[in-house]
């Protein structure tokens, strides 16, 4: 059955280099078959792109924003654009824009179903009357918030807030879907109630898969990954002050590639003879395709990472701490080497280095996992069953 599906994304669905667009790109291409109406914020670059989604929705509403907030205080900004007029950092500008095209199009019940793409938009939904809810949280900031590193009174502020951001706002919502189990885990025990379904991410395996004329540099290890985020930047700090100095007593030769848009001062600040700090970069895969190793050394951070997936989908083998493969049915020594210590993490970089058999092993294990439980197709699969549940309930949302 097609419905009326109204999307609020926190960003127009378009860059592919970006986790969250990445997802919302792959899923709605994918249910062209409902009529999808997008409105979100936009940024002027955003702006400038937004062509691309005429293929995925079948009406555009791009409101113009000039910044971003991170997702916690965004989440504030709806409540606080209707009582102030300004806050320091905060757009209340745009958030009142936001409001007004959103009750405009959702004020007279002409949608099946709403549904709303992370924590900052949640504070709109009550602008649409008539259709059940469902909010697309990804991961969960609360968790996020609790496993940031180091551990300081700010972050365990913003864990204490997160908190009461997201169990306010499921309370809302019909459903609330995430990404891994860990993050869903966490959401039911803030709101005991709530609905929350796991969906996990995909990867397009056909545009993800290894090129057998690009030859492996042995020396050659890669990390990818938006590096002013903060797991991200903790995770390569992490490996290049406790790791690879333990690597390169056995293999000085042993180089770091980090790959990714907007570096971190600190990330930045890591590039030296031995760690190339790339910046955005148009394409992943090449870097995927000629590094003998994906590392993934996160000691923070939620969710299924997109990136392990990726790299398992490009058979190139993974060495990976037990948070980064969190939520995947990963058996350590098949599918990845999976390492919970400094030590141990440069063990196993060594050893499967110093083994090709063992390499190209892995990294066939790690490919035919993806290939077998990690398609858009399923995910996809999932959002329309929730759609046409939600659409079976009828009547206003409780």
């Amino acid at each position: 059955m097609s419905l009326r599906v109204l999307v609020i994304d926190r960003a127009p669905p378009i860059s592919r280099r970006q986790g969250n667009a990445l997802i919302g790109v792959e899923v709605f291409s994918r249910l062209a078959h409902h009529h999808l109406t997008l409105i979100a914020p936009a940024t002027p670059a955003e702006l400038v792109e937004a062509p691309l989604l005429d293929g995925i929705f079948q009406n555009v509403h791009l409101v113009p924003r000039s910044r971003w907030t991170p997702a916690l205080a965004g989440s504030i900004e709806p409540a606080l654009a209707a009582r102030v007029r300004s806050v320091p950092g905060l757009d209340l500008h745009a958030a009142r824009a936001l409001a007004r095209r959103i009750h405009g199009l959702g004020a007279d019940g002409r949608f099946d179903v709403l549904h709303v793409r992370q924590l900052p938009m949640a504070g709109y939904a009550p602008l649409v009357r008539g259709p059940r809810r469902l909010l697309e949280l990804i991961d969960s900031e609360t968790l996020g918030a609790e496993r940031a590193q180091p551990e300081t009174w700010r972050t365990r502020l913003r864990s204490r807030l997160a908190a009461i951001e997201e169990r306010r706002a499921m309370e809302g919502f019909d459903a609330v879907t995430t990404v891994a189990a860990a993050d869903a885990a966490r959401l039911r025990n803030l709101a005991p109630s709530a609905r929350v379904d796991v969906v996990p991410n995909g990867v397009d395996v056909v545009r993800f898969r290894t090129d057998p004329d690009v030859k492996r540099s042995l020396s050659a290890l890669v990390f990818v990954g938006a590096m002013s985020y903060p797991p991200n930047v903790a995770a390569m700090r992490y490996f290049s002050t406790e790791i690879l100095p333990l690597v390169h007593r056995t293999r000085p030769d042993v180089r770091l590639t980090i790959v990714g848009r907007d570096p971190a001062p600190e990330v930045r600040a890591l590039a030296s003879p031995s760690i190339e700090v790339t910046g955005e970069v148009e394409d992943v895969r090449p870097y995927l395709s000629v590094a003998s190793l994906f590392v993934a050394p996160m000691i923070s951070g939620s969710g299924i990472k997109n990136k392990v997936l990726e790299a398992m989908a490009m058979e190139c083998p993974v060495v990976a701490t037990p948070l980064a493969v969190e939520g995947l049915p990963v058996r350590s020594g098949e599918h990845a080497l999976v390492a919970d210590t400094a030590d141990r993490f440069a063990a196993a970089v060594v050893q499967l280095l110093a083994d090709a058999e063992e390499r190209s092993r892995v990294g066939t294990s790690g490919r035919a996992l993806v290939e077998a439980n990690y398609t858009w197709d399923a995910c996809a699969a999932r959002y329309d069953r929730l759609y046409q549940e939600l659409a079976q309930m009828g009547g206003e949302p409780s």
